[in-house]
Formats: C-alpha cells, structure tokens, sequence
C-alpha cells in the first residue's frame, strides 16, 4: 500500500517542476528536434554525430567537481534555480542563432550553448536528488518519478499534435517555437519552484581527486565491467540521431519530426513502468533484452526505413523502448550491487567515465560518419550487440541476494 504524501502541496509542485523540464528535454532533444533543426537550415553533417554527446557529457563529467564545489552550500533550491536560469538563457540564444547565422556559424552557436546548457542540466540533476530526499518521503519517490514520466510524455503528444496540425500554416518557423516553447517551460518551472525549500548539509569527502575515480574503477571488477557495459550500450543512445536524419531525404520529404517527438514520448510513458517491475526481478534482463530491442531496431531501420517515414518512425520508436530498458536496468543494477556507503562514489566515477568516452565516441562517429553515412547504424547495432554479449560478465545480482537471505535464515 502506498505511503501517505506529507505534504501533498510540495509534492504537486515538484511533479509540476520536473514535467516542465522534462518535457523541455523532449521538445529540444538531442535526438530529435535539434538534429532535425541542424538539417533544416543545412549544417554540416559532422554536427549531427557530436549532438548527444555533448549534451550527455556536459551533464556527466562535470558532476564530480560541481559536487565538491557546492558541497559546502546546504541552500540546494538555489542552486537548482541556478541552473535552470543557465538552460534558459541557452535555449533562448538559439532562436536568434537559427535566424540569424549562416548554417556553419548556427550549427557551432548550436553546439556552444548545448555545451552550456548542459552544465546547467547536470547542477540541476545533482541539487534536485537533494531536493526530493528533503521534501519527498521514502515510498513516494517512484511515485514522483512515474507521474513526471507520464505527464511529461502525455504533453509531448499533444506538443506534435500541435506541430503537426500547425505546420501547414507556420512552415519552418515551427522550429524556432519549440526553441521558444522549451525555455518557456524551464523559466515557468522557476516559478512553481518559489514555495520549495531544501536546506541539505551534503558530506564531502577527501577523494576529490579525478585520479580516484579512475583508480576506483579500475581496482573494483564489478564496476569496472558495468562501466564497460554501459559503453558500449551507449550506442543505443548515440544511434537515435541518425535515425532521424537519415530519413530525411528528397523522397521523405514530409514534416516527420512531430511523429519522431510523438514516437519517443509513447515508448517512455508506456514502457517504463515494465522496465522497472522486470529490473525489480533482474537488472541483468532488463539490460540484455532492451538492449537485443535496440540491436533489432538498428536492423529493421537498415532493412526498411528507405520504404517510406512510417518505417522510420516505427524503428524509432522500438529502439526507444529498448533504451528505456537499457536506462533502467543500469540505475537499477548499481544500486543492487553497490553498498550505501559505495553508491555515491560508485555513480559519480562511472558518470566521469562515461561522459568522457562519450566526447571520444562523438568525435570518432563525427569523423565515420563523413566516410560510411548510413552503413554507421550497423556499426554501432553490432556495438549494442556486444554490449548484450557483455552482460553474462556482470555479476548476478539476484543470486547474491537469496544467498544472504539464505545464511540470515540460518
């Protein structure tokens, strides 16, 4: 039976807060709509590649000294306005930009601000644990998370519907109000953040290092091998650019970026829930079966997606369903491996890592894509395919589990 929320009024105006930012995220994706944008007003084709890593990036690697700097101010709403101040001046410059600039110069003022932009992203996701620890009891936190989750989703379709209907009318301009629209709805979430308080004294530790997180990594096999499972899954997250873009051609020539938005949102809301109750059970599973989905999008995206944009849109959406599984098992997984006292070191390197081979990976498939083009959705499907093949390297969390149930019976 669910825990009675304390305070229902806090509660409502967090899900308000983390709707509105989520669904700025979907609106402006890197995976979506920026992509689209980039191609739109005809920069370069390298841009493409760079886009979820950058935003990815900025949001992990920055996360362990943003930590140690602000571990000494316990005000954490006010860092969290912080942040969200800096996503909304980023979003807002790129409307001028794309107006404005010649494609190369808007394409790098894109890429700029992303960069930016992400540096908030990652103040607000490490200040707004601490704000739902403080305000938001324990057996209401999924909650929290599974309303955001729906809600956002929801808009999001009504938001394609929108565009969809509108573009008619509005024509390419429509690109630009999604810009407008998503820093609108992070400077509305300023707003409803007004009444939320959190004072939180967070402990810092002498490991401040980058040194220690590699070494950290490095002399613990268990995170060693999630680290490199979580690479190489990666490339279901790094593929979803490409899938837009390369159905963009002279024959798919229709405005498919509200069925792209439309196809995410669905796969979230109406996925994530599932994934969660089969990472409950196993973590493992749900990491090897969403990621064998991804492998069988990449494939059905080569074989099909030159039909026509339905085919597009529907491998689109199957590969987000997968990586919504692949999302969950992993946050599932280091918790079920990781003792209380690990957790924090154990997420603050493996994010460090990874965002740092994210910027590698971007780079790489920035420079592949020039020389393949289409043939990289097969590359990186057989990454994904090795990421499944690494998952038998992963220790069974489960099996531990019933162990110790087992020698505490005794």
């Amino acid at each position: 039976m669910p825990t009675k929320i304390s305070n229902p009024a806090i509660f409502a105006r967090l899900v308000t807060i983390q709707t509105c930012t989520k669904l700025a995220d979907t609106l402006l994706s890197a995976s979506t709509t920026l992509p689209w944008i980039l191609m739109s007003i005809g920069a370069p084709s390298w841009m493409i590649s760079v886009l979820v890593p950058i935003r990815e990036s900025g949001a992990l690697i920055p996360q362990w000294p943003i930590k140690n700097g602000t571990s000494h101010i316990q005000n954490r709403v006010a860092l969290w306005r912080g942040g969200a101040v800096i996503q909304s001046i980023c979003i807002a410059f790129m409307v001028p930009s794309v107006l404005f600039l010649q494609p190369l110069m808007a394409g790098l003022a894109i890429l700029v601000l992303l960069s930016i932009m992400s540096i908030g992203r990652s103040l607000c996701s490490l200040t707004m644990k601490d704000i739902q620890g403080h305000n938001v009891s324990k057996g209401n936190r999924g909650r929290l998370t599974g309303m955001v989750a729906t809600l956002s989703g929801i808009i999001a379709l009504f938001s394609a519907g929108i565009l969809w209907i509108g573009q008619k009318n509005i024509g390419d301009s429509l690109l630009v109000s999604v810009v407008g629209i998503s820093s609108l709805l992070v400077i509305s979430s300023l707003f409803f953040s007004r009444s939320v308080s959190a004072k939180v004294k967070v402990d810092s530790n002498g490991n401040n290092r980058l040194l220690d997180l590699f070494n950290l990594v490095r002399t613990n096999n268990d995170l060693k091998h999630l680290v490199m499972s979580r690479c190489l899954f990666l490339h279901g997250a790094l593929v979803a650019p490409f899938f837009v873009t390369l159905s963009m051609n002279e024959e798919h020539s229709e405005f498919t970026l509200p069925f792209f938005i439309a196809a995410s949102a669905v796969a979230t809301f109406t996925s994530s829930y599932l994934w969660g109750l089969l990472s409950d059970k196993s973590a493992i599973r749900s990491l090897l079966i969403g990621g064998f989905i991804c492998v069988v999008s990449c494939t059905l995206f080569v074989l099909f997606s030159q039909l026509n944009s339905v085919a597009a849109v529907l491998c689109f959406f199957l590969l987000n369903v997968g990586y919504a599984g692949i999302r969950n098992g992993r946050k599932t997984y280091i918790l079920d491996i990781a003792d209380a006292g690990e957790r924090t070191s154990y997420v603050a390197s493996g994010n460090t890592i990874v965002g740092i081979v994210l910027l590698g990976l971007g780079a790489f498939y920035a420079l592949l894509f020039g020389i393949i083009e289409h043939h990289i959705i097969s590359v990186m499907g057989i990454l994904i395919l090795a990421g499944c093949l690494h998952t038998t390297m992963l220790k069974k969390e489960n099996k531990i589990e019933l162990s110790t149930v087992t020698k505490s019976d005794r």
